[in-house]
This record gives structure tokens, C-alpha cells and sequence, in this order.
């Protein structure tokens, strides 16, 4: 089956359209998986990127499934946006519930025996946090555990995050604190997030003194999120830091707490000599704002108002509907020709 890739898309369009009224739809649409998937895969993946849920594009999940490089497609940024490869893992693991397994498997093996053809750097690192949002629990842990100790620090830093976030323990997170990276070390902490023990606390609170601001911005965090005490003095006292990495860092901070009344601080740090402590600022503001405001539209106008020296960062997206002629095609195959 060789057909136009424009002919492939009306086709699949039509196929998915009619796929509960016309008999001929399913069939079509196996065959085109069974005999071009290089024609199969991107059409279906551009109707699985859709929010909708319908007969069709769950027998085109399951078409897809069939074919290895669903993983590979997930895990490429250069195809796929992060929320769109989450999009689409959520609808394969409810065709199949072991998916996240499959992608697992995927990522470089303890034993070196994938290591040729797994996924690496950036791919290995959706891929992750793929994992690390969708599949919940610690099944994957005998699959990935082995991955904090990756040659990659960037794939060994989010490998951290997603095992220490599933073991959630003290003693193995400090461990952890002895590796030279600064991103494994800081991952390694903010896994401790909701681990309200006395171990856990005592742990967080030396790295308070940790001078990595990654490391120390974590720490801050974890107190606050398992409410063992206040960091109020210490956000504010880092705000006003020489330190451009720690002004980043009380911004940042200030974001993740989301409490109003960081507000006029966060609007101050906007307006900050340093471009990563103004970027920083106004993300957190932004983030603030939302959760405070309903108009999320007024509340970045608003912040971009009281930011003159950052540039303009919202982005208007216009949404258009294009309603293509539908030609009159036979799902048979008899109303065009073959390219052979």
C-alpha cells in the first residue's frame, strides 16, 4: 500500500470521521498500518494529539502500540512538546496498562546489554519525566533504580528525582549529597518533598546551610511543605542577596510556596539588575497570580505593565478552525490510483 502522503491524509480523516458509521474504516486503517507505517504513524499520532476521546482513535492507539517506535516518538522533543507526549502516553497505558514498563525498558539496563540502541541525553530525559508523572508507585524501580548512577549527570539528575521521590528516604538521599553534581544533589533533596519524619526534617534542614543555592532553595521548600516551620526570614533575607544565583533562587522559592504575600516582593525582583533573577520573578508572579486570579490574561498584563525592563513575555495564541472540504473517497481504494 503506497498512496500520497496528502492522499493518506484524507484518507485516515476520513477513515477516523465515519469509523462508527462505515465498515470499510477499521479495515482501511489496518491495512495502512500493517503495510506503510511510515504513513500510518504520523497520521495517527496527529489524531491521538487530539483531546477527544472516541472509538476510533482508541483502535488507533491500539494500531499504533504495535509498532516499536511509539516509545522513540513519545520520548523526541524534536517531534513532540512535553504536554503532548503526555497527551499521548495517557492514551496508550489505557489500551495497555503495562506501557509505562514498555517504555521503561527503553531507558539503559544495569546489566549494559541495551545500551547500543536505548534512549539517550534528551530523549532518555522526556522519557523520564514521562515515567515520572504517569506511572505512579514503584513498579518501574527494579527497571530504573540503577539510573541516579548514569554516566549522563542530566539523565542521572532526573533519574534521581524520580527514584528518591518513589523510595523517599533520608539515608539514601544522603548518600546522594556526596555526588559532585549540583542538579543530582539538588533533585536528590526535593525527592525528601512530603517526607514529614524526624530524619527527613533534620536532613533538610543542613541542607538549608548548603552552599548550592539549588540545594539550599530545595530544602527551603521541604520544610515548608511538610510545615515543620516558617523560611519566611530566610526567603526574604535571600532576596536581597549579592548573589544573583541566590536572588534566582528566593524568586523560584517564592513561586513554589504560591503565597500572596510574596506579591510585592516577586514584583520588585521583576525589575532586578540580573536577567535570570528578573526571568525567575516574573515566572513565580505569574504562577502567583493565576492561582490567585481567574483572569489569567488580565493577571500577565498586569505583570508585564509592572516589568518594563523584561521583555514583553506573553504570547497571544490564535486558535483557528479550519474545516477542510471533505472529497468524495471510496475507503476501498476504487476513487484513486496507487503510486507504485
Amino acid at each position: 500500500m503506497s498512496f500520497s502522503d496528502t492522499i493518506v491524509e484524507k484518507y485516515v480523516d476520513r477513515a477516523v470521521a465515519e469509523f462508527d458509521t462505515n465498515a470499510l474504516a477499521k479495515m482501511f486503517l489496518r491495512r495502512l498500518s500493517n503495510e506503510s507505517p511510515e504513513q500510518f504513524l504520523p497520521e495517527a499520532m496527529r489524531h491521538l494529539r487530539s483531546s477527544e476521546n472516541s472509538n476510533a482513535l482508541k483502535f488507533l492507539a491500539m494500531l499504533a502500540l504495535r509498532h516499536e517506535e511509539v516509545t522513540g516518538y513519545l520520548a523526541n522533543p524534536a517531534v513532540a512538546t512535553a504536554e503532548i507526549a503526555q497527551r499521548l502516553f495517557k492514551r496508550f497505558i489505557e489500551v495497555d496498562p503495562s506501557f509505562d514498563v514498555r517504555m521503561a525498558r527503553m531507558l539503559p539496563d544495569r546489566s549494559f546489554t541495551n545500551h547500543h540502541v536505548a534512549l539517550s541525553g534528551a530523549r532518555a530525559i522526556r522519557a523520564l519525566d514521562i515515567l515520572d508523572r504517569q506511572s505512579r508507585g514503584r513498579r518501574l524501580l527494579p527497571i530504573l533504580g540503577h539510573l541516579p548512577s548514569a554516566e549522563d549527570n542530566k539523565v542521572a539528575a532526573k533519574a534521581t528525582l524520580f527514584v528518591g521521590s518513589r523510595v523517599q528516604s533520608p539515608e539514601w538521599v544522603s548518600r546522594l549529597l556526596s555526588r559532585p553534581d549540583q542538579r543530582i544533589r539538588a533533585n536528590a533533596v526535593e525527592s525528601l518533598w512530603g517526607v514529614n519524619m524526624p530524619s527527613a526534617i533534620d536532613l533538610l534542614e543542613q541542607c538549608v546551610e548548603d552552599k548550592n543555592n539549588r540545594v539550599m532553595g530545595n530544602a527551603l521548600v521541604g520544610l515548608h511543605v511538610v510545615g515543620h516551620r516558617s523560611i519566611d526570614s530566610e526567603l526574604q533575607s535571600l532576596s536581597r542577596n549579592p548573589s544573583p544565583d541566590r536572588r534566582s533562587t528566593a524568586a523560584w522559592a517564592m513561586g513554589k510556596v504560591a503565597d500572596g504575600q510574596w506579591s510585592a516582593e516577586l514584583t520588585r525582583l521583576v525589575k532586578d539588575e540580573h536577567p535570570m533573577v528578573r526571568g525567575t520573578a516574573l515566572r513565580s508572579l505569574l504562577s502567583l497570580r493565576r492561582t490567585e486570579d481567574s483572569d489569567p490574561e488580565a493577571a500577565a498584563a498586569e505583570m508585564a505593565a509592572a516589568a518594563p525592563k523584561v521583555k514583553q513575555a506573553v504570547v497571544e495564541l490564535v486558535a483557528e478552525v479550519i474545516q477542510p472540504s471533505r472529497p468524495e473517497l471510496r475507503l476501498d481504494g476504487s476513487s484513486f490510483r496507487a503510486r507504485r
